[in-house]
């Protein structure tokens, strides 16, 4: 167990007193709460939205600075029956972005037309804008892309467009393109209050805003008002708010004065239908409207929830958007890698929702579930079984340079279309396949010839005669073999193109931007990027980063680290506790499945499975405690280690083993070492 024994393991420090408070307000198992706050959740409020948290809790589109200018140019195009051109990207993020956008436009009534490159590569190109030109296209809205595209939307406004640029990536350091409106986290000064959104997340806060623009309340004042009876008079709270964003907050002592705010409102939502009555008698209302909405709270932020959950299923009618539109952008979330935190966990927690009733799905992603999922004995759909079933298949055509049969398989009205379409894409994918597993082992080659492992912070890795689709898979997939950024690059006539994934303390467009004086053009985000560059200039492209890195990063001397969140007896394992723990999903990036650790364990019942024999399985107690069962997978090799230590303490994840009836709770073993 020598190398098992180099990891070190981190445990997260625990207070007592907050778990049991913890514990006691949620109605949850203590360790659940200490894997609450070990993750930063460690207040009431916190830990409501964390769990909780629900579409009212997203963040209001118009947050955006330029929002309101997108979506009215939107709208006018869609009334005056524009042609409109979305533009999108052609991995998952981008082609459920492009899903998004078209089907809102012409859910209202517009004309939506879409691309995405297919072999000409990410980005937004020249000769595509001049033909959608020529085609009387007056509107470019382009998806999860453009921020970087200064050159091309300059060229899209001389051809007569107005440009909406809506994108996630990380905008230029010289300054964003000059666009008619720009929707971007990322800018500077775009107001938004969470960064980390995918690209399909801000197409969908932009639909949101063109469907908010055909309501009756869209750009009108609307005034809350959370009331108490006084003497047989009203007094109370008030908010004003303008496409449900607060602008005036006040009270009032009396009916007569709630009677002068009122004047200029459109419409009014209070929580007693005694004021309603009171204003209607004195028709004190004018023009305005009021709705009673019930108020438990009795304050007027408890108010201001319940409008917004009004809205949902009355009023604005917005969950019927968010139904149609937060499957794609779960599937997007995933396969973007975005944090799932804050905005991001509702999107997937609610999409995934939407995903297990297939009945009522589109029917390309009927097919795909089912496939993907039931005959790859994938339990339930969840971020892992999408991330690891779902979306590497519809990856796939964008990978081969067809993103476009993706997209249409997505957006397919009836099944016969979308089972042509998806036979098409699953032909692709096995390709695909082939191809990744050529690049890797063409790659691993060239990079023992061209890196110096021992030294190279980071690996630069070029190559010539390959096909470009997986090289950012590959990439990945170096990271984590050798822990290091990875820059793959592959020539062709005085060209390279490059794809870049890193580790998390390493900022790719920091790293990008150093060199951006001898690159065509670069972009993306701080741990996933692409870039071009001349043949001729490689050599000093690698000599520059090689310098930056050192610069940034510093050997590792204490190995792996392990982050034990807290630790479980062999009692706190069960059925019950899983279920308890499912609270805490949709588990991926930023948000992993907890690690936990057992000390003094005992092992018996050892034994190997698999093709090759290359996985463990065995039992476990500790001080004649029942016995659980545990899976080491790829370390066979460690069995005589296992079976001469007569106690151990083993790092986990928690998983379910078995189906229906004889499910049982397993542990998933990351690390073992002897009991000290």
């Amino acid at each position: 167990m020598n190398d098992s024994a180099e990891k070190q393991w981190i445990k997260t420090p625990e207070n007592a007193e907050k778990i049991s408070a913890f514990s006691k307000a949620f109605s949850i198992h203590p360790k659940i709460a200490s894997v609450l706050i070990s993750r930063g959740v460690d207040d009431v409020f916190k830990a409501e939205k964390f769990l909780y948290g629900g579409l009212e809790a997203l963040y209001n589109p118009f947050v955006f600075r330029d929002m309101q200018k997108a979506a009215d140019r939107i709208k006018k195009a869609i009334d005056q029956k524009e042609q409109v051109l979305v533009y999108g990207d052609r991995d998952v993020d981008g082609i459920t972005a492009v899903n998004v956008v078209v089907n809102t436009i012409r859910l209202l009534g517009g004309n939506a037309q879409w691309y995405v490159p297919a072999d000409e590569g990410y980005g937004i190109h020249k000769d595509i804008l001049s033909k959608y030109a020529s085609e009387n296209v007056k509107l470019l809205i382009t998806v999860d892309c453009g921020i970087s595209a200064v050159e091309e939307i300059e060229y899209a406004k001389n051809l007569g467009m107005d440009v909406i640029l809506t994108d996630h990536h990380e905008p230029p350091y010289d300054g964003t393109p000059d666009a008619y409106a720009v929707i971007d986290p990322k800018t500077a000064n775009s107001n938004y209050p969470f960064k980390d959104i995918a690209g399909c997340a801000v197409a969908l806060k932009t639909a949101q805003a063109v469907f908010l623009s055909f309501s009756k309340e869209y750009n009108k004042e609307i005034l809350l008002c959370a009331s108490k009876n006084s003497n047989g008079d009203f007094c109370g709270d008030y908010i004003k708010l303008k496409n449900g964003i607060e602008f005036f907050r006040g009270v009032f002592a009396s009916l007569t004065e709630f009677k002068q705010i009122i004047k200029e409102s459109f419409r009014i939502y209070c929580d007693k239908e005694a004021l309603k009555t009171a204003l209607v008698k004195s028709n004190a209302l004018l023009n305005a409207k009021i709705t009673v909405i019930e108020n438990g709270s009795g304050n007027i932020d408890g108010l201001f929830k319940n409008y917004l959950s009004y809205n949902l299923n009355n009023g604005a009618k917005l969950g019927e958007f968010f139904k149609n539109n937060l499957d794609l952008c779960a599937l997007g979330t995933i396969a973007d890698s975005m944090p799932l935190l804050d905005e991001n966990r509702i999107i997937v927690k609610e999409g995934i929702k939407i995903l297990e009733n297939t009945q009522t799905l589109k029917p390309g992603l009927k097919i795909l579930i089912e496939d993907a999922l039931t005959f790859r004995a994938a339990q339930s759909i969840n971020a892992r079984s999408i991330s690891w079933n779902i979306t590497p298949v519809l990856n796939s055509s964008g990978r081969m340079g067809r993103g476009m049969l993706s997209a249409q398989f997505l957006m397919a009205k009836d099944e016969f279309q979308a089972k042509n379409l998806y036979s098409d894409i699953i032909k692709l994918n096995e390709s695909r396949k082939w191809l990744q597993s050529e690049n890797i082992e063409q790659f691993s080659v060239l990079l023992k010839e061209q890196c110096d492992l021992e030294n190279d912070k980071v690996l630069i890795v070029r190559a010539s005669n390959l096909e470009h689709g997986v090289t950012g898979i590959v990439a990945s997939q170096m990271v984590k073999t050798y822990g290091r950024p990875a820059f793959l690059l592959i020539t062709d006539g005085n060209e390279a193109t490059g794809a870049v994934r890193s580790v998390s303390c390493f900022d790719i467009i920091d790293s990008l931007e150093s060199v951006k004086d001898i690159l065509i053009k670069y972009g993306g985000h701080s741990q996933a990027a692409g870039f071009t560059i001349e043949h001729s200039k490689i050599e000093e492209f690698k000599k520059r980063i090689l310098d930056y890195a050192d610069g940034k990063l510093k050997k590792d001397a204490k190995g792996e680290e392990i982050a034990v969140e807290t630790e479980l007896k062999i009692s706190d394992i069960n059925l019950e506790f899983y279920k308890q723990l499912e609270i805490l999903e949709p588990f991926g990036m930023a948000n992993p499945r907890p690690v936990f650790c057992i000390t003094g364990a005992a092992v018996t019942e050892l034994s190997t499975f698999g093709s090759k024999g290359e996985h463990l399985k065995f039992k476990v107690s500790q001080k004649g405690s029942r016995n659980v069962q545990a899976v080491f997978w790829n370390n066979a090799s460690l069995a005589n280690s296992l079976r001469s230590e007569a106690s151990l303490d083993i790092a986990f994840n928690l998983e379910i083993a078995g189906r229906n009836d004889k499910q049982i709770a397993q542990l998933s073993v990351i690390d073992v070492k002897p009991s000290i």
